[in-house]
């Protein structure tokens, strides 16, 4: 592993994002292999966007309002619906 790539990674551990930046850039300044470099521009986004997550206010969940809660006049007001049995009943016998 490149000393740059190292030296990065523990700046991120500590949550160091100058020293972080700063070594990622300077392995993409003086160059490496491809795969280095992938691994350096990948933490310099990664980098960005924890900062952006620190400097963005919080999302605030708006309140919402408590439903009043069911009174018996309610439940006394709703009728309940009956079903009327039909006038002429239809019976059927099944013999075994």
């Amino acid at each position: 592993m490149r000393e740059e790539i190292r030296l990065g990674n523990e700046a991120l551990e500590r949550n160091d994002f100058d020293t972080a930046k700063r070594c990622f850039q300077q392995l993409l300044a003086t160059g490496g292999t491809p795969t280095q470099e992938r691994i350096a521009t990948n933490r310099l986004r990664d980098i960005q966007e924890r900062q952006e997550a620190l400097l963005a206010p919080p999302t605030i969940k708006p309140r919402s309002r408590r439903k009043a809660p069911r009174t018996k006049a309610q439940d006394e007001t709703t009728a309940h619906k009956f079903i009327r049995p039909p006038d002429e009943p239809i019976v059927v016998i099944r013999k075994h």
